[in-house]
Order: structure tokens, then sequence, then C-alpha cells
């Protein structure tokens, strides 16, 4: 592992270990796992995947910081176009991070990274990767249950949640 990977991966492990978060830390894939329950919305928890990746031109160099929040909920055939569209909608104005859905499978997943090629990142920003996705799926996900349940479209489920 390179000076600039190991400098990446101490910095989360910290972050985590500060915060007293339980992680599993995979040495091979430079990734990170953990999981939180999530309070305002009738989804139970969320799954993080924390990734440090390295620059395709130079391997000892760490290029990007990513964090994947997936949850235990998938979307199918029959309603896959309404999620689609809620999740362009709440996507629409988000500043960091975006929602993400896999058409193969349905896996729906909330996005964050953050280039470190010249410099690590903050502290906070670490948290961030944490933070933003569990913070979305709060606010996001009991429309999202509504839609894929058919029990409201895409546009009325977004509508009470930013109206």
């Amino acid at each position: 592992m390179s000076v600039a990977m190991k400098e990446a991966v101490t910095l989360i492990k910290h972050v985590l270990e500060d915060n007293g978060y339980k992680y599993k830390y995979n040495d091979e894939k430079y990734s990170f796992d953990l999981s939180f329950s999530l309070s305002k919305t009738k989804l139970s928890s969320i799954d993080i995947r924390i990734l440090v990746r390295p620059t395709s031109s130079d391997p000892n160099a760490c290029h990007r910081i990513m964090s994947y929040g997936t949850i235990d909920m998938h979307a199918d055939a029959d309603c896959m176009v309404q999620v689609c569209e809620f999740l362009a909608r709440a996507n629409y104005g988000l500043s960091l991070g975006n929602f993400e859905l896999d058409h193969s499978d349905g896996e729906i997943r909330y996005k964050v990274s953050m280039n470190c090629k010249d410099s690590l990142p903050g502290y906070d920003a670490i948290d961030d990767l944490l933070g933003l996705p569990v913070a979305m799926f709060n606010r996001y996900g009991n429309g999202l249950l509504t839609v894929i349940m058919g029990v409201a479209a895409a546009k009325e489920a977004i509508d009470k949640i930013e109206g």
C-alpha cells in the first residue's frame, strides 16, 4: 500500500474510531463496511461502504474516496419507472452526492464521492461520507417506500417531502 493510500485509510479509521463506529476493513479492496439505523423513516437500516481508490495513472496515489449507502429494499420491474422518476426528482438540486438505481437488480443507493488527488480531505468531509447517505435516506425513505409499494406516484411523493 502506498503512503497516500495508507494515509487515506488511516484518516478514515481515525474518524470511525473517534465516533465509536463498529466497522469491517478489507485490506485487499481498501474498503470499510458499517451499518446505521435509520430513525426518521420506516426503512430500518442502511449499509455504508467506503472505498479508497488510486488514480488510474498512478496506483500509488489516492485519487478518490467514495461512499455508497444501500438499503435492503429494491425496486422491482413493476415500479422501476416511478422509482427512477422519484430518484431523479430527489437528485435535482442536491449539492453533494446523488441517488442511484441499478436497473439490473433494482438496488437503490446514495453515493458521495470526493477527489483527494492533491491532498487528503478533512475530518468533516470524511464524516460527510457517512452522514449524507443516512440523512438522504432519512429524508426520502418514506416517500421512496410509497412509490415502491405503488401507494403514490413519484411527483406526488417528492412534492410531499419537499413541499
